[in-house]
């Protein structure tokens, strides 16, 4: 195998992760941007209104919908910060989220999800934060971090762990095999479609990997990079499984 074709395989699936990361992590940003106007329906075993701190606790079994988007925890705070700004906070263990839709169904875990409704700032915590997405042709896509914010203003979203874990299997008759990656931080700037994961970032599947401490793959120009002209610290390291002939 060529290094030509690892490169091209590695970023033939990547897109589909990023893809996954955005269903399962902001499933309470763009979505609900999109179903705004859609009711949002709260079932749970007691609700409290305190005027004082102008705040509604709702607790035991809370199960928020709205359209296509579920949300499982123990308690959903409806309050404000320290600014007057309004805030959303679901605490459980774990927050369990799901959504599902013409292109397939997510879902995952967290400990801690928070909206700041004014800023457009959506914050999830877990030990670890899980997702999983399943499209409608089998594929399947799974992954960990620790931490994950979005900030919808600027459209960029980064990811934090140690490290974080992705792993997408390709139906494809079982033939081909499942693309791995890890790294300490991921990066995603939407509006520059550009893709930064450092701190011992690796990418690898059927035996060929690329492992630097800066790996960054531009989705307009479908181009994977690592090393100097990444500005990396270190120098690449890449293997190649070569094909039987």
């Amino acid at each position: 195998m060529s290094l030509n074709k690892v490169s091209f395989r590695f970023i033939q699936s990547l897109p589909k992760l990023l893809s996954v990361f955005l269903a399962c992590m902001l499933f309470a940003a763009t979505q609900l941007q999109a179903e705004m106007k859609l009711p949002v329906n709260i079932l749970a075993d007691s609700v409290e209104h305190d005027d004082a701190t102008a705040s509604i606790l709702y607790s035991g079994n809370v199960k928020l919908t709205q359209g296509e988007i579920s949300l499982f925890c123990d308690q959903l705070k409806l309050s404000r910060d320290k600014h007057n700004n309004s805030l959303i906070t679901a605490t459980g263990n774990p927050v369990i989220f799901q959504q599902s839709g013409v292109e397939g169904s997510s879902s995952g875990k967290a400990s801690v999800v928070t909206y700041h409704v004014k800023q457009r700032l959506l914050q999830l915590k877990g030990e670890p934060l899980q997702f999983e997405h399943h499209d409608l042709e089998g594929n399947h896509t799974s992954g960990d971090a620790l931490v994950a914010d979005y900030d919808m203003h600027n459209e960029h979203i980064k990811m934090r762990g140690s490290p974080i874990h992705i792993k997408h299997t390709k139906k494809s008759n079982g033939k081909e095999p499942p693309l791995t990656g890890e790294a300490r931080n991921i990066d995603y700037d939407m509006k520059k479609e550009q893709l930064v994961m450092t701190g011992n970032a690796r990418i690898e599947q059927d035996g060929s990997k690329v492992t630097n401490d800066r790996i960054i793959f531009d989705l307009k120009h479908m181009t994977v990079i690592a090393g100097k002209k990444a500005n990396a610290r270190e120098r690449v390291h890449t293997t190649i499984r070569l094909e039987e002939r």
